[in-house]
């Protein structure tokens, strides 16, 4: 069994079976705190927030145990004593009810007002988990958004009502100080919300999660083959978030003790590696090019012979041009995807969209075929052949 104590300026976890200790935090003079705020006063506060762990965890429902809730608390204060403590912007991806949500902005909260916490979730659940019954009774955002105003914290929280699927592309690339993931536990997700979160975060950012029990070479080994590593909470183990960390990191993160919470140090090195992580994606970039190659030469020839009037050889390469572009859009999407490349995904989109007109245009309104081809289609194919070739793809 686990205890936490406070004593001499320190938080130390207590192994009562074999009388262990470990010291997770001291306010003290070992600590370089580089506050304006005395050790007193960081660890009184300290304190009077944990004691209020039975209220949030009763109102939020909250699954997230005491050691986890230390865990994530303290690498915030080790965090903000050691250097920067103010204008830190922080995201959490995944609050639910915010039992997590409410400890870490009041963390935050402690050493600054001007510290935000971004809390990005659905508020719409799960069907894996035990509170999910209760949404259905319940608008869990407004709950969310009630509890935080009840615990004085919400004038710290910028909820982002999104699937991190989405929500974590829109947000800006190394604007963030921390973050802590634990939305979807399934491996895709995971997988996803960690490589978003390293490209999301500041070189030499705290970059966290929760669900992790284990390194995956400590798992059973079964529990690594077939669809179990998709899994979440098979045989005890949150399979999902520990193979994706493993595929990620290896062993190159850390795990704090007694918990569930993994941490790492994002390095500029990592940082790098998100270039090799997307160019595991396999594609046939010769055949991409070949494909856009064909497509330029029928516009080429269209343009050089629709003054002619209506031809079976025009309308066939109509056709077939529209056809690549379903092949190109096919093919691309899930790159830019991949890659992170919304403008090269737009102008995908959009340069499909203009040859569909084309196409409407040259069976409908002849006449009127050529502007689209020169104000349109033309346009388009030149604006995505530059965004193709400036990007990383």
């Amino acid at each position: 069994m686990i205890e936490i104590t406070f004593q001499n300026d320190e938080v130390k976890l207590v192994n009562t079976q074999n009388n262990t200790s470990e010291t997770v935090l001291h306010f003290g003079g070992i600590h370089n705190n580089l506050t304006t705020i005395s050790s007193s006063k960081l660890l009184q506060e300290y304190i009077h927030m944990l004691e209020n762990y039975s209220t949030i965890q009763k109102y939020t429902y909250g699954e997230t145990t005491m050691i986890d809730i230390v865990a994530l608390t303290s690498l915030v204060y080790n965090e903000l004593m050691a250097g920067k403590h103010s204008g830190i912007r922080a995201l959490e991806v995944g609050s639910w009810f915010g039992c997590s949500s409410y400890f870490f902005a009041n963390s935050l909260k402690t050493f600054s007002d001007s510290n935000f916490l971004f809390c990005m979730d659905t508020w719409q659940g799960s069907p894996d988990t035990a509170s999910h019954n209760i949404a259905n009774y319940e608008n869990a955002f407004e709950h969310f958004k009630s509890v935080m105003r009840y615990a004085g914290v919400y004038d710290n929280i910028k909820p982002i009502v999104c699937d991190s699927t989405v929500g974590m592309d829109i947000l800006q690339d190394d604007h963030f100080d921390i973050i802590f993931v634990d939305a979807n536990h399934t491996y895709d997700y995971v997988y996803q919300d960690i490589v978003k979160g390293i490209r999301k975060i500041k070189v030499g950012g705290l970059l966290m999660g929760h669900d992790c029990e284990c390194y995956a070479d400590e798992l059973p080994p079964h529990l690594l083959q077939g669809d179990n590593k998709h899994l979440d909470g098979v045989e005890g183990y949150h399979t999902g978030v520990i193979k994706a960390l493993d595929d990620i990191f290896g062993r190159s993160y850390s795990r704090f003790n007694q918990s569930l919470v993994w941490y790492k140090r994002i390095t500029q090195a990592d940082k790098d590696m998100l270039l090799k992580i997307t160019s595991k994606y396999n594609y046939d970039r010769e055949g991409i090019v070949e494909l856009v190659g064909t497509m330029k030469e029928a516009i080429q020839y269209i343009y050089n012979n629709i003054s002619e009037g209506k031809s079976d050889i025009l309308q066939t390469l109509t056709v077939d041009t529209v056809q690549a572009a379903n092949q190109l859009e096919k093919e691309m999407l899930p790159l830019c995807e991949n890659f992170y490349n919304k403008e090269l995904k737009i102008n995908t989109n959009m340069l499909k969209s203009a040859l569909l007109d084309f196409q409407i245009t040259f069976n409908n309104d002849f006449p009127q075929a050529l502007s689209v081809l020169e104000s349109k289609v033309i346009e388009r194919f030149n604006v995505w052949s530059e965004c193709f070739l400036e990007s990383e793809i």
